[in-house]
Formats: C-alpha cells, sequence, structure tokens
C-alpha cells in the first residue's frame, strides 16, 4: 500500500534526482545508503515514502534505532541523509539553523539569560534569515516560523520545541518591555477545557463538595460515614468529578447561580445531561470514563445527598445503562503483550536491565550525564522482579522498605501504602540486586541535590514523581526494544510471562499481584492463556491426524 499519490514526490524521485545533484561521490553514495537503510527500517520501498518532512519526521519518533542493531552515530548519518535527499525534491527546514543573527537580534540575545536564549534563538535565526529584524517583526512572521518546524523540519519533537519558543517569546514580551518586541503569541489549546473553577458557582457548591470529601476522609468517625476511609488520590478524584458535572450543567444551560450544592447534579434529568454530554464526547457511545462519572454521582447521591429509594432505583438504572465490561485485559494491553508470545522475545526483554546497563557502562559521558539512565535500569530490574504498582516504585525509600536479611534484601511496603491495602513483601532476586546495587553505588549519588532516602530521588530531596519517572521507563522501553510499554504493563508481563510457563496457576499470580480474589486474576489472565490452549488443542488434533494419515493416504491410493 502506498502513502502517496502520484503528484507528491517520493524517496525514489529524490534518488533519481541524487544522481544529477551537485554533491561528491562519497555524498551521493552515502544519500543513497541513508535512503535504502530508511526504507527498509519502515518496511517500504522508496516508491511508496512520501518525501515528507512532517511523515518521516513521525516515522523517525516511531523507530527504535537501538532495537534495529544500530549506533547512535550510524543512526544520526542515515537521518541526515535522509534529510539531504528530501531536499532535494521538496522543502526542507534544516534541523539545526546557522543563519547568521542580524545585529539587532543578536543585541536582543545577548541580554537573555541562558536558559531563555536557548529557547527563541532558533526563531531568531529564521527571522534573520528572512532578513525580518526586530523592529518589523509580525505575528504573521512568527505564524510562519511555528509552521516551517511543525511542517518542513525532520527534527524529532518538532511541537515541543514550538512549545518551548512560544513560551520564551512570551516570557520575554513580559520581562522585557522596553527592548523586546511587544507581541505576544496566542496559545491554542491543545484540547478542550470546558472545566469551571469552583469560584463560577456559589460558595455553598465548594462548601458542600468539601464537606462530602470529609465524609469520605471519615474524620469525625461518624456512623454512616464510610468503613474505610477514601484514599486522598480517591478523594481528589471525586472532588474533581463533581466540579465537571457541574461545568457541564453550566455549558448545557442550567443556570450556575443554581447549582448550590451535590443534590443538584443528582436530579434525574441533569444526571442524564452529564451522562448524554461525556458520551457525546467518547462518540456517541459510553466509556469507562461515562460509567465512572455515573458511579461517583450515584455514590454521592445515596450516601451523601440521601435520595429516596425510588430516586436511587432511577440513578442506578442509569449507571446500569452505560456500564461498561471491567475485569480481563484491555485490547490495547492484549496488542502491546502479543509479541512476546515469542520466547526470546521475552528473554531479551528480561535481560533489558543488563541491556541498558552495558549501554550507560560503554558510554564516555561523565556519570552525572548518564545518571538518569542508570536509575532507569534499576527501576525496571525491580519491576521485573517485584511487579509493584508505579506509586510504590517511585516512593520507595532506602531504610523503610529495603530491609536487608540474612538471605537477601527484602522490599517490604505496608498495606497502608498499597492501593489495595494488600502488603508487599517480596525477596529481591540476587540478579535485580546487582543493578541496585550498582546503581546505588555509581549513580545515585549524582542525582541526589539534597539528602533524602528516596531510592529515586527527584528535586527538592524528594521522591521522584510517578509521571516522571513512568515516563523515563516507557521511553527507555521503546529506545532500547521499540515496544510501548508503560510501567503498569510490567504487572501485566509478570502476569503473562509466568501462566505461559505454569498454565492454571492463578493462585501465585494472585499473590505475586496482590490482587485480594482469585476471580480477579483469572479475569485478567484467562484470555492471554488462549492462545496456549488452542496450541495444546491444535498438537492434540495434529497427532491424531497424524496416525490416521496413513490409511487416508492408502485408502486415496487404492481408488
Amino acid at each position: 500500500m502506498t502513502h502517496n499519490d502520484q503528484h507528491k514526490p517520493t524517496l525514489a524521485d529524490a534518488l533519481v534526482a541524487l544522481l544529477d545533484a551537485p554533491l561528491t561521490d562519497i555524498q551521493k553514495r552515502d544519500t543513497r545508503s541513508a535512503v535504502i537503510t530508511f526504507c527498509k527500517a519502515l518496511g517500504l520501498s522508496p516508491n511508496e515514502v512520501p518525501a515528507s518532512p512532517i511523515y518521516i519526521r513521525r516515522k523517525l519518533e516511531s523507530i527504535s534505532y537501538v532495537a534495529l542493531g544500530y549506533s547512535k552515530g550510524r543512526w544520526a548519518n542515515i537521518k541526515t541523509g535522509v534529510a539531504r535527499a528530501v531536499g532535494l525534491v521538496g522543502k526542507s527546514y534544516p534541523s539545526r539553523n546557522t543563519t547568521p543573527l542580524l545585529p539587532k537580534w543578536a543585541a536582543l540575545l545577548k541580554m537573555l539569560p541562558a536558559s531563555l536564549k536557548r529557547k527563541v534563538s532558533a526563531g531568531a535565526r529564521y527571522l534573520s534569515g528572512l532578513g525580518v529584524d526586530v523592529d518589523a517583526v509580525s505575528l504573521s512572521d512568527l505564524h510562519s516560523y511555528r509552521d516551517t518546524i511543525l511542517n518542513d523540519r525532520m527534527r524529532a519533537n518538532a511541537e515541543q520545541a514550538w512549545d518551548h519558543f512560544l513560551w520564551g517569546w512570551n516570557f520575554a514580551v513580559t520581562q522585557f518591555p522596553d527592548t523586546w518586541p511587544q507581541i505576544t503569541i496566542p496559545r491554542v489549546e491543545k484540547r478542550e477545557v470546558y472545566v469551571y473553577p469552583f469560584a463560577y458557582f456559589p460558595a455553598s457548591f465548594e462548601a458542600d463538595v468539601n464537606a462530602y470529601a470529609d465524609r469520605m476522609r471519615n474524620i469525625n468517625l461518624d456512623d454512616d460515614g464510610p468503613v474505610r476511609p477514601s484514599r486522598p488520590a480517591t478523594i481528589d478524584t471525586r472532588t474533581r468529578q463533581l466540579r465537571t458535572a457541574a461545568s457541564v450543567l453550566a455549558r448545557s444551560g442550567v443556570d450556575p447561580a443554581t447549582i448550590t450544592g451535590i443534590a443538584r447534579l443528582v436530579e434525574v434529568d441533569n444526571f442524564k445531561l452529564i451522562l448524554h454530554f461525556h458520551m457525546e464526547r467518547a462518540g456517541g457511545k459510553t466509556s469507562a470514563g461515562v460509567a465512572q462519572m455515573a458511579a461517583c454521582l450515584r455514590n454521592a447521591a445515596r450516601h451523601y445527598v440521601k435520595v429516596d429509594d425510588e430516586h436511587d432505583r432511577k440513578l442506578s438504572a442509569l449507571c446500569k445503562r452505560v456500564s461498561v465490561q471491567t475485569g480481563g485485559l484491555t485490547a490495547k494491553n492484549r496488542e502491546r503483550l502479543r509479541p512476546f508470545d515469542d520466547a526470546e522475545l521475552v528473554r531479551q526483554f528480561l535481560c533489558l536491565p543488563d541491556t541498558i546497563r552495558q549501554q550507560v557502562e560503554r558510554d564516555k559521558r561523565a556519570p552525572a550525564q548518564k545518571a538518569v539512565l542508570a536509575q532507569v535500569a534499576a527501576a525496571i530490574a525491580l519491576l521485573q522482579a517485584t511487579p509493584i504498582r508505579k506509586a510504590n516504585l517511585c516512593a520507595i525509600d532506602i531504610h523503610r522498605h529495603l530491609k536487608p536479611q540474612r538471605k537477601g534484601v527484602h522490599l517490604v511496603i505496608s498495606e497502608s501504602e498499597t492501593k489495595n491495602r494488600h502488603p508487599v513483601d517480596f525477596n529481591i532476586p540476587e540478579y535485580a540486586l546487582d543493578i541496585l546495587r550498582w546503581y546505588m553505588t555509581e549513580y545515585r549519588p549524582y542525582l541526589v541535590r539534597e539528602p533524602t532516602d528516596a531510592l529515586f530521588p527527584g528535586r527538592n530531596g524528594q521522591h521522584k514523581t510517578a509521571h516522571t519517572l513512568g515516563l523515563q521507563i516507557k521511553d527507555t522501553v521503546f529506545e532500547f526494544t521499540g515496544h510501548t510499554f508503560n510501567v503498569h504493563l510490567f504487572r501485566h508481563f509478570a502476569g503473562k510471562v509466568f501462566l505461559d510457563q505454569q498454565p492454571g496457576n492463578y493462585e501465585v499470580v494472585r499473590q505475586v499481584l496482590g490482587h485480594k480474589r482469585l476471580d480477579t486474576t483469572t479475569s485478567f489472565y484467562s484470555g492471554a492463556e488462549a492462545k496456549r490452549a488452542s496450541a495444546m488443542f491444535n498438537n492434540v488434533v495434529d497427532t491424531l491426524r497424524a496416525q490416521h494419515a496413513p490409511i487416508a493416504s492408502k485408502r486415496r491410493s487404492d481408488k
């Protein structure tokens, strides 16, 4: 299947143009080699690949050169060659613009702090190349720069580069009003923001939501309060959901002045209005988000507003209508785990911490520049050996959670710190402990800015945030394997690989993953065993066929 039409140039056209290009023979050879190698990595022929910077940039961002077996230097040469080829048949903006700055731009940049200068200097060089000086720049010129780096530049993370420039430019506008061009670049929201702040509603609404939050905490030990107080993260989620529900009503025509409490949200007609809004955003159908909103409102109505039985019955019926099937792996997670049906890929993935360690040790940069990668290797080793949740991984305290014992080191997390109040006690195997000690001894000191016992330190002596560490792990796994693999998927991976070796042994998986009920485990992973069951069935059928094949063959020959 081709990805272009007959009017748009492809890399095949670039190879033709290369023959007569004003380049040396060596440059032509390297450019051709780069194009052929890049197309091979995509699994496409040159005539199927548009010579489009934005298309090629997206493809480059989706490829792991490490997983393909290329060195960083070789991959850089491939990107340079492909960029040169694209420039022969189309418009291409250089990844690094070295255009000299016009004198006024140079003077302006000189007065900026280094961190701000880095964000805006590329844009200043672009404008200098166009001959647009400081006193003549317009919003149209700035948007032209945006369009160029988003559409005509092959360097990765173009959207991020524009965001940095926009932030830096607007910051300079406010900080240097006497010298910097006073043109503010409007920021386009990347997604629709429809949730109003609490101040948009009567003060009584926020007070009511806070009272409901206090009930979930059960700080007063009320008789009708929850037996088990909700966690802070759960309370934050419910508070946000209630504010979202109120905002939906306001956007749907309900006078915000009348939204004085939670009771207004759970009126049957308003309940329907809120669910319809979210279903429309989900493409006209229900979703996990719709079901969660319905459950949040129904629970608030039942336990806090205390609606009558008939009212509760109507809300419960609506919840059933928008419910989604829970339990089992999602289709996306099943697809992400599918490559690990291959035993060799499983082996390579389990050796990933050692692979990363080897890369770190070969890297000639200073230890401080390699410390984060070493940290990620340690985090992955822990996740493979002790498949805990992301929040618990980030919060590991060296002295509180890592307990040396006569036969090794245990990771011990109390039930009060886990999501489902199930304690964690893992004996960390030697292979993971070796990676952990290596990281803690040689690289963790470079990440500690203030005294802290955090295994994975972040800023200000705190633990690294779950978002940051999770993103670093995901990016590193992709870089080294080419697979999209988030932190929570390590738990599913653990369940899958164990059951592949021990079919039906759900009790061990339940205990390892900390599920309270066995049916939770079976609902998630029974589907993961379907392929093995299919293979076993096929083996039986093939064996029976083989036993009877000579007879069937003889009968045919007799005829």
